[in-house]
């Protein structure tokens, strides 16, 4: 059995990535992509990981579900850190850019006001998040990420571990 603090370190620099890129406006639009954002802090987990390996240490599967499971979970807290303490200032900035997004795609059709008028109250309460919010937020953000980046992480072992028997 391999020694687990080994996943720490590539989980949490990938879980950081992750988290830029699910939080950066512009940047969180990958997630549109069958959520390519998360599925990337999977794949990066392996890759750090495999860089401290031995040349001739195999990565396991079970070491991909566990990079994977790790770079979802410090994903989740970094981004939950930056909306705590970023997120209302940029808040504007996401709404104006979704604003142009769904006036772009509706290409001159009048927006409802009920539905400019939710998305308002949705900023409005991204400015001030409760304790509670931030929580289930939190937990659900976990469960989300951990699922996708398991996947990413999944896939890159399996991927190197065929490559490693091809070369082999």
């Amino acid at each position: 059995m391999r020694n687990s603090s080994l996943y720490f370190r590539p989980a949490m620099y990938a879980g950081l990535i992750l988290a830029i890129i699910n939080f950066a406006p512009g940047l969180d639009l990958l997630n549109c992509f069958c959520c390519a954002g998360l599925f990337i802090g999977g794949v990066l987990a392996v890759l750090f990981y495999r860089t401290d390996l031995p040349p001739d240490q195999p990565i396991m599967n079970i070491d991909g579900f566990y990079l994977g499971l790790w770079s979802g979970i410090f994903g989740a807290g970094f981004e939950t850190i930056l909306n705590i303490t970023i997120g209302p200032y940029i808040a504007d900035i996401k709404f104006h850019m979704l604003e142009n997004i769904i006036k772009r795609m509706l290409s001159g059709t009048q927006i409802p006001s009920n539905i400019m008028d939710q998305l308002s109250q949705a900023i409005a309460a991204a400015k001030r998040p409760g304790l509670i919010d931030t929580l289930l937020s939190f937990f659900m953000i976990v469960v989300v990420y951990s699922i996708f980046t398991i996947f990413g992480a999944l896939l890159t072992a399996a991927f190197i571990q065929k490559r490693n028997v091809k070369q082999g």
